[in-house]
């Protein structure tokens, strides 16, 4: 009897789970740098009154919480996958940064921010679907891949609060925020 309990506790402890979304699987937990984080929630970012797919995204944090101001505030290392269910311009994506995050950052905060948010927005390229934007919110400041293409670290602590706040904070998208909080 044992055996069979250590045998079933083994195969458990070595299954990944995983949460999928419109076809996109991502892991439950993830490992950056040298901090364990889960998967908070997983949402459809949809655009324009037609409610177009354009990515789904994924919220990694030290711990799970429902509460947007809990997250911001939660120490980092964070993370967000954005994986991409259709094309999309760089203008546009440049364009939806800058957007976001007005809404997002008082204009007092934010024109210190302005070179950085450039610097960011330098990372964008065209993005075709099934391509994936992975950014990891850092003390040190933000660090960008995209489509596999690792960037520079880009601002500082404040401003990784400030990008990240961009999905919970006059979000462009309440749903998907609400997905990315656990709510939905």
């Amino acid at each position: 009897m044992k055996t069979i309990v250590f045998i079933a506790s083994l195969i458990l402890s070595i299954t990944i789970f995983s949460a999928e979304k419109a076809g996109i699987k991502v892991p439950d937990q993830m490992k950056l740098g040298d901090k364990e984080l889960v998967l908070n929630g997983m949402g459809i970012r949809r655009a324009t009154f037609l409610n177009i797919k354009v990515y789904i995204g994924s919220l990694y944090c030290p711990q799970k919480s429902k509460d947007a101001q809990a997250i911001l505030n939660m120490p980092n290392p964070k993370h967000i996958s954005m994986n991409f269910v259709r094309d999309v311009d760089k203008e546009d994506l440049q364009g939806g940064w800058k957007e976001g995050f007005e809404a997002a950052v008082p204009e007092a905060e934010r024109k210190t921010m302005m070179s950085h948010l450039e610097a960011f927005n330098n990372t964008m390229e065209d993005i075709k679907k099934n391509q994936v934007i992975l950014i990891n919110f850092l003390d040190s400041g933000v660090e960008v891949s995209f489509n596999g293409k690792k960037h520079p670290l880009i601002g500082d602590q404040k401003f990784s609060k400030a990008l990240l706040s961009i999905w919970f904070i006059n979000a462009r998208d309440e749903e998907l925020r609400d997905e990315m909080l656990g709510k939905i």
